[in-house]
């Protein structure tokens, strides 16, 4: 039954992400072309002013349209939750023959892999608009060709046996923290569909303002206790990242079952 409703929450938000992702592929394309085209007004003696400054402010939007689509798609699995969990389709959602902890992690879930799947692709954009605008300049691409075997060959030697252990324990900072981070937006949703019979959603938004000070005040003293104590810069290094990834995790960890909690008992949608 999980897979069944991981299916349906998937099919429920796969065209607005898919739309959103060729959105930001469209306009990394279209951003590279406005960045040719200004390469190549800057290499002419003729002043082109009018068409220089609309490919200037049509750059800008199409950097502008990638970031309001990554922010968008938050948005849009922030209120799937809202809407399938804690609406009159809630409802129906918590009378299915599955657990509760059934119906969050398949919506926890469908929200990392589209987040995920979102944030790869806004990422893939900054490289598509540089190569497509700098491939105007005529020496670009084969000096790019020359010079890629040095930067892998450099990358590889950076990250030798003995750094390896920065790398990890950074990853495993990263992916704590945006578990940590998706749980307390889901948490906060939760609390204010608890707590507040009007203005869930504004309710929702002072909750997570709420605890992402908290959050925040227990990194920077623990960050804090970590750069003073006495070591070396390695042992500051790790106690940085490795109490940040335990906070995060307690704070995963904990969230979730608050949620769960609050979703299985207190919640009341008659």
């Amino acid at each position: 039954m999980f897979t069944k409703l991981l299916k349906y929450e998937w099919r429920a938000t796969r065209g607005m992400l898919g739309l959103m992702c060729l959105i930001s592929l469209g306009a990394a394309l279209a951003g590279g072309g406005t960045m040719r085209y200004l390469v190549w007004a800057g290499e002419q003696s003729t002043e082109q002013n009018i068409l220089i400054m609309v490919n200037v402010f049509a750059l800008v939007a199409c950097i502008l349209t990638i970031i309001i689509c990554g922010a968008a798609g938050m948005f849009l699995y922030i209120w799937r939750f809202y809407k399938s969990r804690f609406t009159d389709e809630g409802f129906v959602t918590f009378t299915l023959p599955v657990t509760t902890h059934q119906i969050l992690l398949s919506s926890m879930l469908n929200s990392a892999i589209g987040t995920v799947l979102l944030c790869l692709t806004i990422w893939l954009c900054v490289p598509v608009l540089m190569l497509v605008g700098l491939s105007g300049i005529p020496e670009f691409l084969p000096e790019l060709k020359e010079a890629w075997p040095r930067i892998l060959e450099v990358l590889r030697s950076a990250i030798r046996q003995e750094e390896m252990k920065y790398l990890w324990i950074m990853l495993l900072n990263i992916v704590l923290g945006f578990a940590e981070g998706l749980v307390m937006v889901m948490l906060s949703v939760t609390i204010g569909s608890v707590i507040a019979k009007k203005h869930k959603i504004l309710a929702a938004v002072g909750c997570y303002y709420g605890i992402s000070m908290l959050l925040s005040f227990l990194i920077g003293i623990s960050t804090a206790f970590a750069v003073l104590a006495k070591g070396t810069e390695t042992d500051a290094f790790f106690g940085v990242f490795g109490t940040s990834s335990v906070i995060s995790l307690i704070a995963a960890v904990g969230g979730y079952f608050l949620m769960h909690y609050l979703a299985d008992k207190k919640l009341n949608l008659t």
